[in-house]
C-alpha cells in the first residue's frame, strides 16, 4: 500500500484582509511603547470625544503614571488645538475633506512640530509621545480604516542617563 502524505500548508496570505484585531500589533511594534490613546474616527474624526485607552500587558503602571502627567499638563487640549490648527487635505477644488489623507498628513506634521516641542518637557518627566497612524483593510464597507493614536514611550536607557532619571527603590531593605 502506498499512502500519499498530505502536507498541510497555511493558506496564502495574499487574499486575507486585515482587521482591527489582527493588526493590533502594529502600534505596539516599538518596544518602548507602554500604551496609547485612540482618537475616535467612526463615523468621522472627533477629537473631543472620549479617547480609547490601549495598554501593553505588564506595563500598566508606567502607562497610568504617564497618563497622570498627560492630564496634569493638560496635553489633550494642547493636542486638539495643534491638530485643529493644521489644514485638512481636500479634493474637488477644496470642497471635500479627505479624512484618511488628513489624518496621515497631520500625523506627520504633528510629529515634526508639536510632538518634538512637547517631548522637550516630557523627557524630564521620564517619557515621550508620538502620533501613530493605525490602519487596516476592511472586509466590507469602507476599504480602509485609518485611526490616529497618541503613543506613550518610556525612555531608552541612554536618554534616562542623560536626563539623570533614576528609578526610585521603594522596597524595605
Amino acid at each position: 500500500m502506498n499512502f500519499e502524505r498530505s502536507i498541510d500548508r497555511e493558506p496564502s496570505r495574499d487574499f486575507r484582509s486585515s482587521t482591527k484585531l489582527n493588526s493590533d500589533f502594529k502600534w505596539r511594534a516599538d518596544r518602548t511603547v507602554v500604551g496609547a490613546l485612540e482618537v475616535q474616527t467612526d463615523p468621522s474624526l472627533d477629537l473631543r470625544a472620549e479617547m480609547v485607552l490601549h495598554d501593553v500587558t505588564g506595563r500598566e503602571d508606567e502607562l497610568f503614571a504617564f497618563l497622570n502627567i498627560w492630564k496634569d499638563l493638560k496635553l489633550r487640549n494642547k493636542f486638539i488645538k495643534a491638530y485643529e490648527s493644521l489644514p485638512p487635505v481636500t479634493s474637488c477644488c477644496g470642497l471635500l475633506t479627505v479624512q484618511d489623507a488628513t489624518i496621515r498628513s497631520n500625523a506627520f506634521l504633528l510629529n515634526e512640530g508639536w510632538v518634538k516641542h512637547m517631548n522637550k518637557s516630557l523627557l524630564k518627566k521620564g517619557f515621550q509621545i508620538s502620533i501613530f497612524v493605525w490602519c487596516w483593510n476592511n472586509i466590507a464597507g469602507k476599504a480602509e480604516t485609518v485611526i490616529p493614536m497618541i503613543r506613550f514611550h518610556t525612555l531608552p536607557i541612554e536618554k534616562e542617563k542623560r536626563y539623570n532619571l533614576t528609578k526610585i527603590d521603594l522596597s524595605d531593605d
